[in-house]
């Protein structure tokens, strides 16, 4: 079983694929779509919305786990997301893709033990716990979330027990 994980940004999507390998992972992809900062918001969201065809054409994942867009103190930033989050739904449906959809503050409580982690603070919690599958594979923050959120899913699924 594949399970995708998205950390939608319009300037930093972080992508993790893990394959589910009888109630161990393993992960397949993980990937940090940048699209360039100068371009138009239409052109960046096709950007993203091709790279997100092409890696879900390309490796079949199962499910697609999200993480909610939730208003923050910059509308103008919330909007983005939000906007970036579409094409995740938009996708799914199209591909026919079971999606689930995660409020930050539950799946950061349900990996880190803490809600209101940053970041930088769930990559190290993961390098903590899975250093050895993670360390060459992990890059940045992005997919440090796009993976907390693929685990979540396939931990609260019973796919996976640690």
């Amino acid at each position: 079983m594949k399970i995708l994980g998205v950390d939608p940004g319009l300037l930093n999507l972080g992508c993790v694929l893990i394959q589910i390998l009888e109630k161990d992972f393993e992960i397949l992809r993980s990937e940090t779509f940048k699209p360039k900062r100068d371009l138009e918001i239409s052109k960046k969201l096709f950007y993203l919305y091709q790279a997100l065809k092409k890696l879900i054409e390309e490796e079949q994942p199962d499910y697609v786990v999200l993480e909610e867009a939730i208003p923050k103190a910059n509308p103008h930033s919330t909007v983005k997301v939000s906007q970036t989050s579409s094409l995740i739904l938009l996708l799914s449906e199209e591909k026919g893709l079971p999606l689930k959809v995660y409020h930050p503050s539950y799946w950061k409580s349900f990996i880190c033990g803490n809600g209101l982690a940053k970041k930088n603070e769930v990559l190290q919690f993961l390098l903590r716990l899975f250093k050895e599958k993670i360390d060459d594979k992990i890059r940045d923050t992005h997919q440090a979330d796009a993976l907390s959120l693929a685990l979540v899913f396939a931990l609260e699924n019973n796919f996976l027990r640690f």
